[in-house]
């Protein structure tokens, strides 16, 4: 058997907060109580923002076109912050942020404002870095009464500035890396003390913009994507797993269940990883690119 699996749901937006997510903690429940890490948004959902990146980026355009995002996300969505107001994400619901946490999955902070973060963040000063995390972690704090003890950046988007505010929060972990093992992250010449766990496998989005369409395609390249991972580490999005593909979802889990040795969340992955410090390699941050993906995402060598 394979080693246990952590599902990691990334919430982006307001109507993934609240459709996607009451569906995939159903869903999760119905399938034996399987607990997962939350990664929620606070802030405003300014999704539609995204149009100004459509009209610079020739490949994110792409993207949005092979994956049909506005089936994916819907209208409203697409809107959200240009031509319609921009509605708050995970703080518009305290009470199923507060359910998330009661059914014992995880809640750690995702963003305050998720397309500002993943768009802009390689221009933001630490002041600005500064005040996106207080938002996020102060939002999070008067809906569940303690600090978040993890951070999952948006878009894995990392820079050493955010990394250096990063160090000073006092969290478990960090998930903001793809691919590679856990590590700890040297950038600029300083080794950064908070543990990184990266997402190991692709999400569907991207799976759709390289024209993996078919169900049984998508099953077996998510399937096989944590295959010999010694720390697997799923991406689902709220909006997606939540929405159009659910059933999906609960046919690959049902595959995960056959191969893996269960489920756990990234906190009990990191308490397992922290247990054996000597064995964290420390790694150089890089960029890479992914298949499927506009622009890089942050990974480690």
């Amino acid at each position: 058997m394979l080693a246990p699996v952590a599902i990691k749901v990334d919430v982006d937006t307001h109507d993934g907060m609240r459709l996607g997510v009451p569906v995939l903690l159903e869903e999760l429940e119905r399938m034996g109580g399987i607990k997962a890490t939350f990664c929620l948004s606070f802030g405003p959902d300014n999704a539609g923002k995204a149009v100004f990146r459509l009209l610079r980026d020739p490949a994110f355009l792409m993207k949005m076109l092979r994956t049909r995002a506005p089936n994916l996300y819907g209208l409203r969505t697409i809107l959200s912050g240009t031509l319609l107001p921009a509605r708050p994400i995970a703080s518009a619901f305290p009470d199923l942020t507060r359910r998330i946490r009661y059914q014992g999955h995880e809640v750690i902070v995702h963003a305050w404002d998720h397309r500002k973060w993943q768009d802009h963040l390689a221009r933001m000063d630490p002041g600005q870095i500064r005040a996106e995390f207080k938002g996020s972690f102060e939002a999070f704090k008067s809906i569940l009464g303690t600090n978040p003890r993890a951070v999952a950046a948006p878009g894995w988007q990392v820079t050493p500035q955010s990394l250096e505010v990063q160090d000073g929060l006092d969290l478990l972990y960090a998930s903001d890396l793809r691919q590679g093992p856990p590590c700890f992250i040297k950038a600029g010449g300083k080794v950064f003390k908070t543990l990184q766990i990266p997402t190991t496998g692709p999400c569907i989005e991207e799976l759709l913009a390289v024209g993996i369409k078919k169900r049984d395609q998508l099953l077996e390249a998510l399937t096989h994507s944590l295959e010999g991972e010694e720390f697997p580490v799923l991406a689902v999005h709220a909006e997606v797993e939540g929405g159009p593909y659910r059933d999906l979802f609960r046919l690959l889990v049902a595959n995960l269940f056959k191969g893996h040795k269960g489920f756990i969340t990234l906190e009990e992955m990191a308490e397992r990883i922290l247990a054996e410090p000597e064995h964290i390699p420390v790694r150089r941050l890089t960029s890479i690119n992914l298949p499927g993906r506009a622009g890089k995402v942050a990974s480690s060598r």
